[in-house]
């Protein structure tokens, strides 16, 4: 059978395994996927996210195409699961194997945060799914490592038995060289993250131009890299606080639209529209589960950041203990709340490192940084560069462009 290395992959992980197509369409479900399926369809209508489901799983087939073949992620809720790709000799997706789903807590503690902590369930879903849950197996992070890592492998073997017609899946190289600079693309996420719209929408001028050039009116090539920008974007305003099932909905329908387009111009006024409505997203929790505390903590970090703010100072914002606030907020954003302070010191830094009319020595203190050496420290390792050649290479890209 064509899909027997799935089916052998889930029996001995003792883990659900499906493949999807580009529509979302089930090409293949092991069997050992049966055996939650019960749960699973209570839990998605008591939450009233099927839809929202069967998105995230496609999405996750996408952002694995993007990020090297292997990708681990939550569902809407709260359930892993592992994701590859499969594509053609192009680069397009085809399809995606999944498997999960699974946990990586236990289950009452999945039970009291992720089910019963966001939703009023009636008796009879409340039930049913307090007896059922303990058919989703638990996995540890090493664990989960090693089933992305396996399952990887299925999908390479898999397409390797495949003809030269059928789908291939990708290696951590991409299908077309780099069209663009790695530096501007960096930019040009943080600039999401943060929600700001006219920085991203220029940065992405720049990008654009760039690949318009070297692709040598490859409209192929443009598209493929114009769905590794869209995903690259969802992904940035996720890591920005933008709330998942908005980005998981706007993500879907976006890469369902970009088949449809067929010129160049189409394309780059198609993602310009994109950027905008990723941006907009940023810092909208409403779906969050401590949305309201996120959010205000955010503020107040945007508001004070160039102060010598401390986790106990934003703690206290929002009427937390440290310990829980940082362990929540972690939770929400991906990120320890000195992180998320030390990348918007870093992004507001090279902002003012091209401004030529302000001294690198009186930067540190306009950003919350104690001291000239302790910033330069964290620069180089955020940034690869010390802020003086970050400024060099300013100059030298503004003349190389005059």
């Amino acid at each position: 059978m064509a899909f027997e290395t799935f089916e052998h992959f889930s029996l001995a992980a003792d883990l659900g395994v499906t493949v999807l197509d580009v529509s979302g369409r089930t090409l293949f479900a092991s069997s050992v996927s049966a055996g939650t399926a019960a749960v699973l369809e209570r839990l998605h209508g008591a939450f009233d996210c099927v839809e929202a489901e069967r998105v995230a799983l496609l999405y996750g087939c996408y952002q694995a195409n993007r990020f090297g073949g292997r990708y681990i992620f939550l569902t809407p809720s709260g359930l892993v699961y592992c994701a590859s790709p499969m594509t053609d000799e192009a680069g397009k997706l085809v399809s995606g194997a999944l498997a999960g789903p699974f946990l990586m807590t236990d289950h009452e503690e999945y039970l009291d945060i992720d089910v019963f902590g966001r939703y009023a369930l009636g008796d009879a879903d409340a039930e049913a799914i307090r007896k059922g849950i303990h058919v989703i197996p638990v996995r540890t992070p090493a664990q989960t490592r090693a089933i992305g890592e396996q399952l990887f492998l299925c999908a390479s073997y898999y397409a390797a038995a495949q003809t030269a017609d059928s789908p291939k899946i990708p290696q951590i190289t991409s299908a077309f060289p780099l069209l663009y600079s790695i530096e501007k693309e960096g930019e040009l996420l943080a600039a999401i993250s943060i929600g700001d719209i006219q920085n991203a929408n220029a940065l992405l001028n720049d990008i654009l131009g760039q690949v318009l050039f070297h692709s040598g009116g490859n409209f192929e090539i443009l598209r493929s890299r114009v769905v590794e920008l869209t995903v690259l974007l969802s992904r940035a305003a996720l890591k920005g606080g933008a709330n998942i099932d908005a980005i998981f909905g706007l993500n879907y329908g976006f890469l369902k639209e970009i088949d449809a387009l067929g010129s160049a111009e189409d394309l780059v006024l198609w993602l310009h529209r994109v950027t905008r409505r990723f941006a907009q997203h940023v810092f909208d929790y409403a779906g969050a589960k401590h949305g309201n505390v996120i959010y205000q903590a955010v503020s107040y970090i945007r508001r004070n950041y160039a102060d010598k703010i401390s986790l106990q100072d934003v703690a206290d914002a929002v009427f937390l203990n440290p310990t829980y606030f940082s362990k929540i907020f972690r939770e929400e954003t991906g990120q320890t709340p000195g992180s998320y302070i030390t990348g918007l010191r870093i992004e507001e830094s090279k902002k003012l490192l091209k401004d030529l009319s302000v001294n690198i020595v009186d930067i540190p203190e306009r950003i919350g940084f104690e001291s000239q050496s302790y910033f330069t420290k964290v620069f180089k390792k955020l940034e690869d560069c010390t802020p003086g050649r970050f400024r060099q290479k300013f100059l030298e890209s503004e003349k190389a462009n005059a």
